[in-house]
């Protein structure tokens, strides 16, 4: 019986410790305006970049990796240098939204041709178009103009999550956004068929420059590839000029036109 007693003193104490306690306040949610806000406050302006890393390619036709010299000027002007491991040129990609030049020194080929989309995929996946790499290779999200159409929070990753519709009312973008920082996580993006025609994730943002991410991953549906980029440094509005961006043209090179 003493036992049964205690027992039951130690229940309405907890009982009554329990009800004494306040409520734990809900974090608050944020409107789709706001959160839009706090993402680009968190960036900045971006008019160019310059970076460096580890780029991988695959896809069906053929995979390619290396160490990577990246040089973008928005909206539409990229520049790509790819060398081996022991640092020789494999190639370097030019594109200003007119014409795409593709050089491969070890053959002594440079390849030239208008940037069509078959031949802008040299190196930008197709689905996604020239402006819009340029922005993900930067993490400067969202992609779609104007507000979005609607917004939740996902309590479990701490994550917002926002959505832009086309006017049939079917998704255009969704892009998650992070609540800790206010940093793009991931974004898809979706075609006339209502499926996903690509996506891309970001890694770790702050740490080589504020509000510029430290990975991408992005991946096409159709046909199947992805592009992978581990910065090891990223510097946001470098004066690029015309002779930063050019391609050059070593000795005995020989000017083919480019054909997808």
């Amino acid at each position: 019986m003493k036992l049964k007693g205690l027992v039951l003193v130690w229940l309405v104490i907890g009982f009554a410790a329990c009800r004494a306690l306040p409520p734990v306040p809900a974090e608050p949610e944020l409107s789709a305006d706001q959160i839009l806000h706090r993402l680009k406050a968190g960036r900045g302006d971006l008019s160019s970049f310059s970076a460096r890393g580890r780029l991988t390619l695959i896809s069906p036709q053929q995979n390619a990796t290396g160490s990577a010299s990246v040089m973008g000027k928005l909206p539409e002007t990229l520049r790509v240098e790819l060398k081996d491991p022991f640092g020789r040129l494999v190639l370097t990609f030019f594109t200003d939204g007119r014409v795409v030049e593709v050089l491969f020194p070890r053959e002594g080929k440079l390849l030239q041709g208008p940037a069509t989309p078959a031949n802008l995929a040299s190196f930008v996946p197709p689905q996604v178009t020239l402006p819009q790499v340029l922005r993900l290779l930067a993490g400067d999200l969202p992609l779609s103009p104007g507000p979005p159409s609607r917004s939740h929070f996902d309590r479990g990753g701490k994550l917002y999550v926002l959505e832009w519709l086309k006017d049939s009312g079917s998704p255009q973008e969704r892009l998650w956004v992070a609540a800790t920082d206010f940093q793009p996580r991931k974004v898809e993006w979706f075609g006339n068929d209502g499926q996903v025609a690509f996506s891309a994730e970001w890694g770790e943002f702050q740490q080589l420059s504020p509000g510029k991410p430290q990975s991408l991953k992005l991946k096409t549906q159709s046909p199947p590839m992805e592009l992978r980029l581990a910065y090891r440094d990223f510097i946001p509005n470098p004066p690029l000029t015309t002779a930063d961006l050019r391609v050059p043209r070593p000795p005995g090179v020989t000017v083919l036109p480019l054909r997808p």
